[in-house]
């Protein structure tokens, strides 16, 4: 059996990707060993990106359901005092979504597995794994074994995505390498169900007790996440064990409601986790890619490894289906490793030394840092080493860095205001997966002209005029975006990323080279 894609791999990152592929029409097979989604909660937390993700797939309605927004976060120090609190309610929303939410991962991966099954062009082999991979440049052999019955079958892929996990098999099969950043950490992860009849404090918390890091996160109803660091003398069985995690709940448990009793509430699970910093060298290898845990890991103090990999996911969609469909060369598919591979070292520097502000076990230098954070509630902008959001902005890859050099090249366009719609889509959701050409408070004579270029046939209708009246600007973020980056015409990738813009002096000819540019870099 000949199949477009192969997806090895059906956690959320797989799930989000087969959802993605499966709706362009495309003969694909999912093979995946475990039956059933695993109940224990590992990623908590979105951001503002990668929920317009979710709107693009049309599940943003869904997630609603199973999140939880967080609306500050509080530093404290080893005795339990305010080192400094961030408020995250009025905190800019370039995305529009609260950049910063929780959600339960089950339920989650519960949404993009029925979205996923909605395609009966996706063949699902579940309870099976792959046991040889054969790369080849134009078609991948794969050797398939069903755990049930050992029965092995081989099929053929054009293009592998790897969505297996850190110990990916489809990584180990392309020898692709890995760069180890050589910042693990043991913490003890601990999931805990508070009992019903409390109604806990949202507010999550870091610890930075140099005794034992700890941090607080009430997730989504009940639940809350705790995690522990583990010291050089720690012996992990012990540190493992119930009435352990209920001593180092303890204090910290009025936190949440200060009738809570250390005895009560259910322990879902508590086990030691070593935190990786971890980048493949390359996300691809001939016809095959790396997506999620497979191409990276991170520490989890942004909760970004998951966005990140269903952002990997994102990327490769519409590079890899155009290229199936014939619009654009295959050469476009090696940006998917350049561009990928730098939000994510970004990504992975900037966890790591996030770690290291949260999770000092040196006394003096616990000392010296909450000096400076208790300075940064006098001095807001020394908050910024606590930043939790990003650009998440590339400079290599598919977009203008020479013809009209801008600083908003790379970055994804601000999303107005959710509330505002188009024919009953949000902004995502109507400029929909392809480029696009946008116009920004141009006089009727340079649209007219712009529109009489043969060069933006390219864009095939999805052309879009807005002026101050547009109902897309009726908020004003896109309207002061524009005029503050001094965009008058700008070229929208299917990802709503910027692949380049122009002022409106020579209008015509600016747009005429940019989409040229574009035009050879694609074709």
């Amino acid at each position: 059996m000949h199949y477009d894609i192969a997806i090895i791999g059906y956690g959320p990152v797989g799930a989000a990707a087969a959802s993605m592929f499966g709706k362009k029409g495309f003969n694909i097979v999912v093979v995946e060993p475990k039956k059933d989604i695993w109940d224990i909660p590992r990623a908590v937390h979105f951001d503002g990106q990668v929920q317009r993700v979710f709107q693009t797939m049309g599940i943003s309605s869904q997630i609603e359901e199973i999140v939880d927004t967080m609306t500050g976060i509080t530093f404290l120090n080893h005795k339990g005092n305010k080192i400094v609190s961030l408020d995250m309610t009025n905190a800019p929303r370039k995305n529009s979504y609260h950049e910063d939410v929780m959600f339960d991962q089950p339920k989650f991966e519960r949404i993009l597995r029925n979205e996923a099954e909605k395609n009966e062009n996706i063949d699902f082999k579940i309870g099976s794994y792959v046991s040889n991979l054969i790369p080849n440049e134009s078609n991948n052999i794969l050797e398939i074994i069903d755990i049930n019955t050992n029965q092995k079958t081989e099929i053929s892929s054009s293009y592998v995505i790897g969505s297996d996990g850190a110990d990916s098999f489809v990584r180990k099969s392309t020898n692709i390498e890995s760069k180890d950043f050589k910042e693990d950490e043991d913490w003890i992860v601990v999931d805990y169900l508070v009992d019903d009849k409390f109604e806990i404090n949202r507010q999550r918390y870091q610890v930075c007790d140099y005794r034992r890091p700890t941090t607080l996160l009430p997730i989504t109803g009940n639940h809350v996440r705790w995690e522990f660091k583990v010291k050089p003398d720690d012996i992990i069985e012990d540190l493992e064990k119930e009435e352990n995690i209920r001593n180092f709940m303890e204090p910290h448990l009025w936190r949440l409601h200060p009738d809570i009793d250390k005895n009560s509430g259910k322990l879902l699970r508590a086990s030691k986790y070593t935190f990786h910093a971890v980048l493949a060298e390359n996300f691809k290898f001939n016809n095959c890619f790396l997506i999620g845990d497979a191409a990276h890991q991170t520490p989890p103090f942004l909760g970004q490894g998951l966005c990140q990999g269903i952002k990997d996911a994102y990327n490769l969609c519409w590079k890899l289906s155009g290229v199936i469909e014939k619009k654009y060369d295959k050469k476009i598919l090696e940006s998917f490793s350049t561009e990928r591979k730098e939000i994510n070292n970004f990504m992975i520097k900037a966890s790591v030394e996030q770690a290291k502000i949260v999770g000092s076990l040196d006394k003096f230098k616990a000392f010296r840092r909450d000096v400076f954070l208790t300075l940064a509630r006098i001095f807001p902008k020394l908050q910024g080493v606590l930043t939790f959001q990003y650009k998440w902005q590339f400079k290599n890859g598919i977009l203008d860095k020479d013809l009209y050099p801008n600083d908003s090249n790379g970055m994804i366009i601000p999303h107005p205001d959710l509330s505002i719609k188009k024919d009953n889509k949000q902004f995502d959701e109507y400029m929909d997966d392809k480029f696009s050409l946008i116009l920004f408070n141009l006089k009727k004579e340079e649209i007219n002209n712009v529109n009489k270029l043969d060069s933006v046939k390219f864009f095939n209708g999805c052309i879009h005029f807005f002026d101050e009246n547009h109902i897309f600007m009726s908020d004003g973020k896109l309207l002061k975006w524009s005029k503050k980056n001094n965009i008058s015409a700008l070229v929208l990738r299917p990802d709503k990323h910027v692949y380049g813009c122009c002022d409106s002096k020579d209008i015509e000819s600016k747009v005429d080279k940019l989409i040229n540019k574009l035009h050879n870099e694609l074709i």
